[in-house]
């Protein structure tokens, strides 16, 4: 499954209406975007493994023989980040913050993003200085180029 479908539903909508079905098939999704927020998106939807798309043939045959049995398969890349996560975990970005960051990255001031998440402008200034503080930076433009730099988001 590829998160990015064109018009209509995209990848993840698909894998959690697959995964809703009775005796619904395994889904591994294979694609270009690998940003954390896509990644937790995915399994939370119901994927069993995620790949990247520069896999080479023949793991993505094996990937895809393990995912028929039940168990999970991950691009390397994936998994390092992931044990990287686990090893050295800094404060988590709530999936809110990864909403006001993906504001900032469209350019949004706070009325704007208060408007569209139904918050707030003063609830959007304490998701700001919370995010500044996770991402260690002190500016809107730092926060967006971090939490892509981080692949917390993409552009």
């Amino acid at each position: 499954m590829d998160l990015q479908l064109g018009k209509g539903i995209d990848g993840v909508e698909a894998t959690r209406r697959i995964r809703a079905m009775e005796n619904g098939p395994h889904v591994v999704i294979l694609t270009t975007y690998d940003s954390d927020a896509d990644i937790v998106r995915a399994v939370e939807a119901g994927a069993i493994g995620y790949l990247l798309k520069d896999c080479d043939p023949e793991d993505l045959a094996e990937a895809v023989r393990t995912a028929s049995t039940g168990q999970t398969v991950l691009s390397p890349d994936i998994a390092q980040r992931l044990l990287g996560q686990v090893r050295d975990p800094a404060p988590k970005v709530s999936k809110r913050e990864i909403q006001i960051l993906e504001c900032l990255a469209r350019g949004l001031a706070n009325k704007e993003i208060g408007k569209e998440l139904f918050i707030s402008q003063s609830t959007v200034k304490t998701h700001l200085v919370r995010i500044f503080m996770k991402l260690g930076v002190e500016t809107r433009t730092a926060a967006v180029t971090t939490a892509v730099e981080r692949k917390l988001i993409r552009l």
